[in-house]
C-alpha cells in the first residue's frame, strides 16, 4: 500500500510527496486529473510555508534588536550607578542610596526584559526629584530614550510572535489540505486503475521514524 501522509509529517515531507505524486500522475495515461487536483493544494502549502519562514526570520530579527536595545538600557543603569557613587564621594551626599536602595544595579538589569523599563521609569522619577543643575539629571534623557527603545521592540516582539502563530496555523491548515487530497487521490486511483496499478502513482518511501510536524525534514527515505 502506498505510504500516505500523516499529521506528524513535516512540511517538506508533504511537499516532496505531493510533488512526486503529481509528476507520476503526468506520466500515466488517464491520471492527469489526479495531479491537477493536487497541484493547487501544493501551491498553497508552498506559499504558507514561505510566509511562516519569513515570520520566523522577523521574530529572530526582533529578538536580536531586543538584546541590543536592552544592552543600551543596562549600560545606562550601570553608568548612573557608578556616577552616583562618584557624585556622593565628591559631594558628601547619599543620592546612590536614594536611587538604588539595595546599593546595587544588578537587580534591575537582571530582571525580565518586560519589567525592566517600568523599574527604570521609577529611577527616572527619582532623578526628577534632584535639584536643577545636578549633573545626574542628565541621565533622565539617556534612560528615557533607552527605555523607550526597549518598549518599542517589546511591542514589536509581541506583534511578530502573534503573526508567527497565525502563519503556523495557516501552514498547518495547508498541510491538512494536501494530506486530505493525497488520501482522496489514492482512493480515487484505486477505483479508477485498481489497487495494483494505483500504487504506481505514489512515491515509494520507507518510514524509519516519526518526526514533529514543522519546518524540519524527517528521516523517511526512498526504498
Amino acid at each position: 500500500m502506498a505510504r500516505l501522509l500523516y499529521q506528524q509529517d513535516s512540511t517538506p515531507m508533504h511537499q516532496r510527496m505531493a510533488r512526486r505524486h503529481i509528476r507520476l500522475c503526468g506520466q500515466i495515461i488517464g491520471a492527469a486529473s489526479l495531479g491537477q487536483a493536487m497541484q493547487p493544494k501544493l501551491d498553497v502549502l508552498t506559499v504558507k510555508a514561505r510566509d511562516r519562514h519569513a515570520a520566523e526570520e522577523l521574530c529572530e530579527n526582533v529578538q536580536d534588536d531586543l538584546v541590543l536595545t536592552d544592552s543600551y538600557l543596562d549600560n545606562g543603569v550601570r553608568n548612573l550607578f557608578e556616577n552616583a557613587r562618584m557624585y556622593d564621594r565628591n559631594n558628601m551626599t547619599r543620592i546612590t542610596e536614594m536611587l538604588f536602595p539595595h546599593l546595587t544595579f544588578s537587580d534591575i538589569i537582571n530582571m525580565p526584559l518586560s519589567e525592566e523599563p517600568l523599574k527604570v521609569a521609577q529611577l527616572i522619577e527619582k532623578l526628577g526629584q534632584l535639584e536643577e543643575g545636578n549633573e545626574l539629571r542628565n541621565y533622565i534623557e539617556t534612560l528615557t530614550e533607552a527605555s523607550k527603545s526597549v518598549n518599542t521592540v517589546l511591542e514589536a516582539r509581541r506583534n511578530t510572535a502573534e503573526n508567527l502563530s497565525r502563519r503556523q496555523a495557516d501552514e498547518e491548515l495547508a498541510r491538512a489540505a494536501v494530506r486530505a487530497q493525497y488520501e482522496s487521490n489514492y482512493l480515487d486511483a484505486r477505483k479508477q486503475f485498481g489497487r495494483q496499478h494505483a500504487e504506481h502513482l505514489f512515491p515509494k518511501v520507507a518510514n524509519r521514524r516519526g518526526k514533529r510536524s514543522g519546518g524540519a525534514d524527517e528521516a523517511d527515505r526512498e526504498e
